[in-house]
């Protein structure tokens, strides 16, 4: 009995974790805030409108801060397994749950 309660514990923190990756990469909150640090600066804002005043050739890249920040380590890929794995465990999962399912609505 002891041992059910603590695999069912380990299945809701995986599965909790699992979904919070998943959701927060499908509503693009990676994406925004690769394009929060895109964003011009106050000193980017002051060269930009000092290259104005003098009347210089304007380049937008002149004026973005662009950050190379590599997340590609063993922790990450780790997570990327796990999440994918879930991901077709639980397409298995449904997918059975809706034949079962639609079985009932076709007799």
């Amino acid at each position: 009995m002891k041992k059910e309660k603590v695999f069912k514990f380990v299945f809701f923190v995986l599965l909790i974790s699992y979904l919070a990756l998943y959701f927060s990469s499908v509503s693009g909150y990676y994406e925004y805030q690769n394009y929060q640090k895109m964003t011009l600066t106050k000193e980017q804002i002051k060269k930009f409108e000092e290259d104005v005043k003098q009347g210089k050739a304007l380049d937008v890249e002149d004026y973005i801060i662009k950050e190379n920040v590599h997340f590609n380590n063993q922790i990450a890929n780790a997570g990327k397994k796990i999440s994918y794995t879930l991901s077709d465990a639980l397409s298995v999962v449904l997918s059975k749950f809706f034949n079962f399912l639609a079985s009932f609505i076709t007799e």
